[in-house]
């Protein structure tokens, strides 16, 4: 069910790491003399060398993207409850919870597999720091994990405002994009999980808050999954 899907932003993040990685090298060139982009760049990729501050902003804006896929791929769960197609599938011997997994694997292993296609993509069109970039990819994705977490906590929890998943997408997703080009103070950043992320590649490797997103994500989804179990499926 979820093939398609998943093809799609495979094949969308691979062709845009390949644009972006092809414009790295000319970042600068790009930007020009324009005093007032080179600092929302830099602002955006943390990093004072454009160059840095572009993959990393790039990378970034990929990252806030891939928060779209794992909610429209986890509110599939509700579409196949609201369908009546679930229904005859925990009637037999599959579990709420085993039902609810498969999904959540393609959501969530699939936000990984893009981020990763993203990186291969980008690497290709620099031409260089494959790795480095590979990683600053996947540094992406303890915030879009928490993003789906809070879709599978609504859809749980409060099935008939799961669709509020999508505000907090967007609101997110509005907020890294617009925030660095109104210099938007880091304290308001920080409500977003990407705003805790370490900006890569330039700046420095921290663990703890990726670490940290990790253990919230978890617990937005088992709380979820718990709320999941126990209600009502069929209101």
């Amino acid at each position: 069910m979820q093939r398609g899907g998943v093809l799609g932003w495979s094949v969308g993040f691979l062709l845009a790491g390949v644009v972006y990685g092809s414009m790295t090298e000319g970042a600068a060139d790009l930007v020009g003399d324009n005093e007032q982009a080179r600092a929302i760049i830099e602002r955006m990729g943390g990093q004072a060398g454009i160059t840095d501050a572009f993959v990393s902003a790039m990378v970034g804006m990929l990252g806030l993207i891939a928060a779209l896929y794992v909610v429209a791929s986890v509110l599939r769960l509700g579409g196949e409850e609201t369908s009546g197609r679930a229904e005859p599938v925990l009637a037999g011997a599959v579990g709420r919870l085993r039902w609810a997994a498969g999904h959540l694997v393609i959501a969530f292993g699939g936000s990984v597999l893009i981020m990763l296609l993203a990186g291969l993509g980008f690497a290709a069109g620099y031409g260089r720091d494959a790795g480095v970039i590979l990683g600053a990819c996947l540094v992406q994705v303890p915030a879009v994990w928490v993003i789906g977490g809070v879709a599978v906590l609504l859809h749980g929890l409060l099935p008939r405002a799961a669709v509020a998943a999508w505000a907090v997408a967007g609101a997110v997703l509005l907020l890294g994009w617009v925030g660095p080009a109104l210099d938007v103070p880091q304290t308001v950043l920080d409500v977003s999980p990407y705003g805790h992320l370490p900006k890569l590649p330039g700046g420095a490797m921290s663990w703890s808050p990726v670490l940290v997103l990790l253990l919230v994500a978890a617990v937005l989804v088992g709380t979820g999954l718990a709320g999941l179990r126990r209600r009502d499926m069929t209101t």
